[in-house]
């Protein structure tokens, strides 16, 4: 068998920490701020943003080392997401990181960004627009350049997500949602103010949550 230095071993459990706390797992939540002001303006040409949140924890504290590789990877997180707020707390004996970052706004279905919210004409029902989260094709560059900060990092595609939706239509369409606390094959209602929709497992650990509108409020 064999037998690594002692030195190694410590790295290697430095590492295998580390990969715990960040985003070589999955997001506690994402969260998504979307009002429907910001998609009118993006389908009028105009360079628009919508906030992201993602929460991550680990329940045991982290050491200086274990720490400085916290802030090596969110450093690397912002070469390929425009993040606006990055915050470390200690929360019941652990550790809790919430970035805030921009995620553009893409009148297509494909873009070069890592994330962005897409916002398209819906090709299956007719008179809705669909909107999705979406990684693009800096995404692969942005796991690699992961990897290259830790070995063990393998960032997920798409995180357990909370969508914020703000503003008026006639119909929302949501599949497999959680709303107010109850939860739907297939959410919809109108939208007079904001409704806040959860989307997780199954088939969004391989695709983006999303919704169907029509832009008519």
């Amino acid at each position: 068998m064999l037998k690594l230095p002692r030195q190694s071993l410590k790295r290697l459990a430095t590492l295998a920490l580390a990969s715990a706390v960040l985003v070589g797992c999955k997001a506690d939540e994402v969260t998504l701020q979307i009002d429907l002001t910001q998609l009118r303006s993006a389908a009028a040409g105009n360079d628009t943003v919508v906030e992201f949140e993602a929460t991550f924890t680990h329940p045991r504290p982290l050491n200086t080392e274990q720490s400085a590789q916290v802030d090596d990877v969110w450093s690397t997180v912002g070469r390929y997401l425009t993040i606006s707020d990055f915050t470390r707390e200690n929360v019941d004996g652990g550790l809790r990181v919430t970035v805030t970052a921009e995620l553009p706004v893409v009148t297509s279905r494909s873009a070069e960004h890592a994330y962005f919210l897409s916002f398209t004409e819906s090709t299956s029902l007719g008179g809705f627009h669909r909107v999705a989260l979406e990684t693009g094709e800096a995404f692969a560059a942005l796991q690699s350049a992961l990897a290259s900060v830790n070995f063990a990092l393998d960032l997920a595609e798409f995180h357990p997500t909370t969508l914020a939706v703000t503003g008026r239509s006639s119909r929302l369409i949501a599949p497999a949602a959680i709303v107010d606390d109850t939860a739907h094959l297939l959410y919809d209602a109108e939208l007079q103010d904001t409704v806040n929709i959860q989307q997780s497992g199954g088939a969004f650990e391989d695709t983006g949550a999303g919704f169907f509108v029509r832009m008519d409020g």
